[in-house]
């Protein structure tokens, strides 16, 4: 009876034992998933702060990589830069060196050592100001595509209403029976409308495009 005791102890305390490896091991894997969001963050906010000008770009001669954490990438920024943390001031910077006769290129030899590095250094924010200069960014780019936008409706219908004047211009100048006249319209203003059957549903997408865009 004593052994039975024993024996189902031993197997709770095995069963306790293989759940903390596992609890262990799952929060290793929790810790590389946010490690990697992480990582997928600080390269989208890089790559934002090169689209929004916050940046400055100098040719260095030599690179303490001793100082730097290389962050993971799925592509380099232009196939050449890579992109890497200052450890000690945390600053974001993206790294091309530049070798002889191969200025950087994505074939470039790796037996040369570089003569030096092309370097971006970002502008260094918090998170606010990050989400602040986000915001102001995309609010410009909106505006942007919306002048664009109506922009593209103007020049839409002023074209309409040119191919219509056209047309009936030239139906009124012309001589002949009205089969011949309708007919010799027609084909004068032929290229204009195979202009606006083109341009129509082509402008039908652009305005299904901008109300998704709109809706971001």
């Amino acid at each position: 009876m004593e052994e039975n005791k024993f024996d189902i102890l031993e197997e709770v305390e095995q069963d306790i034992v293989v759940n903390n490896e596992e609890l262990k091991r799952e929060l290793k894997e929790y810790e590389k998933l946010l490690l990697e969001e992480a990582n997928r963050k600080t390269v989208e906010k890089s790559l934002n702060l090169i689209k929004f000008g916050c940046f400055t770009q100098k040719q260095e001669n030599q690179v303490d990589f001793n100082t730097l954490e290389s962050i993971p990438m799925k592509k380099k920024y232009k196939g050449l830069y890579q992109l890497y943390r200052n450890l000690d001031t945390l600053e974001l910077l993206f790294i091309c060196p530049l070798i002889e006769n191969n200025k950087g290129s994505e074939d470039e030899r790796k037996d040369l050592k570089p003569y030096g590095y092309d370097v971006i250094y970002l502008d260094q924010m918090d998170d606010e100001t990050y989400q602040m200069v986000v915001k102001a960014a995309k609010n410009t780019m909106r505006t942007t595509v919306s002048v664009l936008y109506k922009a593209s409706f103007v020049m839409y219908f002023t074209y309409a209403v040119i191919t219509l004047a056209f047309f009936i211009y030239n139906l009124v100048v012309q001589t002949g029976d009205f089969a011949t006249i309708l007919f010799s319209t027609f084909y004068v203003t032929a290229s204009f409308f195979v202009g606006l059957v083109i341009v129509t549903p082509l402008l039908a997408l652009l305005s299904i495009k901008y109300k998704k865009y709109k809706e971001q």
